[in-house]
């Protein structure tokens, strides 16, 4: 069905690794490698998006001679980066596009629009606003819009890096099921072990690192001063059921704390409030007794694009006034990346830079949403580690994440968000 040989990505002076592969119909391959290898870059050439040497051919004829309109009806691309394809206001809205654009019936729209959302799990969101989605939320809306169109190809780039333990399993198992019934998938990640689909076969073209040791750090505050104080705050959006509802919770200097949850609870609202963003419809959020706001709090976005202003990540780095930064990016080996326009990075760099950016901001406290979306084990560490010297230096941490193996490795403690309430029994609630 998808036969690619001898072929090579070319973006302007870069080229990737040389990849040959083939994938038959009801087969799932993976392509594995770390952060800005090339994975994406591969699967924007099959769709007829980046130029390419070597052949790539569907059915026998090479893509980059079939008609674009055709070939992304028949090969479907589900972004690491959801938001930037995102074009609806409604979620309904949003995955009936792609049908009605190929002139579906009405009844045909429909009916397939209904089965992709049942498909993700967002059917009772189905008049939900784009806008109000979490993270997560918007992953699975991305793979609704792809399943929509009935591809006979489904590209599928990072796929659960911000969907929930639950949400993969039961994403896992249906398109396992397409696949039996002759759904062919290409997606890509960084390890074999967080797939959540388990390939037919795989190519490796790099080193991912190793995964977190839980064991490698210490984890004790270096005070026992109190920066953080959240008192039974709850929070709604425009008047509507509350998301939040009478959380409390302490972090003291130099703590690093995890909050884990399903898409949706609210993980996302919680960092806005103690960040200062957003006002508790009721209770309060105060640092050390004042009111969260920069520079005393920071917010890193899970979509780092929200964040950076700089045309590079030099100029961004520049406006932390600190060597360290940029000595921090040539210790992790991506001091090539200081240069290249902001736009051009994969998602995991710019992720990158955006926390490195905030961190050495210096403030009183950081709230990360979803730090490691993105990136693989290798720079996930790295990350992990700048968040505990930042710690040690009495920098207290609040990070949202699906990411449990990374918050048992780097955190001081985890919580559960559930229901619009923090638990500290997350171990009897969550499946390991």
């Amino acid at each position: 069905m998808l036969k690619i040989e001898s072929m090579k990505v070319n973006r302007e002076s870069w080229e990737s690794p040389e990849v040959n592969f083939k994938l038959s119909e009801g087969e799932i391959n993976a392509i594995i490698g770390p952060s800005g290898s090339g994975k994406t870059s591969i699967q924007l050439s099959i769709i007829g998006l980046l130029p390419y040497k070597g052949s790539i051919k569907y059915r026998g004829i090479e893509v980059n001679s079939i008609e674009k309109r055709y070939l992304r009806s028949r090969i479907a691309y589900v972004p690491d980066d959801p938001e930037s394809y995102i074009l609806n206001n409604r979620v309904f809205d949003e995955v009936a596009f792609g049908p009605e654009n190929l002139g579906w019936l009405p009844r045909e729209v429909i009916e397939s629009t209904i089965k992709a959302l049942e498909t993700v799990g967002l059917l009772s969101l189905q008049d939900r606003e784009v806008s109000t989605l979490s993270g997560g939320q918007k992953q699975r809306l991305a793979i609704a819009d792809a399943l929509s169109v009935k591809p006979e190809i489904l590209l599928l780039d990072n796929p659960f890096s911000n969907i929930d333990w639950e949400g993969r399993r039961s994403i896992s198992k249906t398109l396992e099921e397409l696949c039996s019934k002759g759904l062919s998938i290409l997606l890509t990640g960084y390890s074999l072990e967080e797939l959540y689909l388990k390939p037919d076969n795989s190519l490796f073209i790099g080193e991912v690192g190793e995964p977190y040791n839980e064991k490698s750090y210490s984890h004790s505050p270096t005070t026992s001063e109190k920066l953080l104080e959240v008192g039974d705050v709850s929070f709604s959006y425009h008047g509507r059921e509350y998301v939040l509802k009478g959380v409390t919770f302490t972090a003291h200097k130099g703590e690093v704390i995890s909050i884990i949850g399903k898409n949706g609870v609210g993980k996302t609202t919680l960092l806005k409030v103690i960040a200062g963003i957003y006002k508790p419809s009721r209770g309060i959020a105060t640092i050390l007794g004042r009111r969260p706001r920069p520079p005393l709090s920071i917010y890193v976005s899970q979509n780092p694009s929200t964040f950076l202003t700089g045309q590079t990540p030099r100029e961004e780095l520049s406006e932390s006034r600190s060597l360290e930064a940029f000595k921090f990016i040539e210790e992790i080996g991506l001091s090539y990346l200081l240069d290249k326009p902001i736009h051009r990075l994969s998602l995991g760099e710019k992720r990158i830079i955006s926390i490195v950016s905030a961190l050495y901001a210096k403030p009183l406290m950081l709230c990360l949403d979803e730090p490691t979306s993105g990136l693989d084990y290798k720079l996930g560490n790295k990350i992990g580690e700048m968040i505990r010297l930042a710690a040690a230096k009495d920098t207290t941490i609040i990070i949202a994440t699906h990411d449990i193996s990374f918050a048992k490795a780097f955190s001081d403690n985890i919580l559960l968000l559930e229901d619009g309430v923090l638990h500290e029994d997350w171990r009897k609630k969550i499946p390991m």
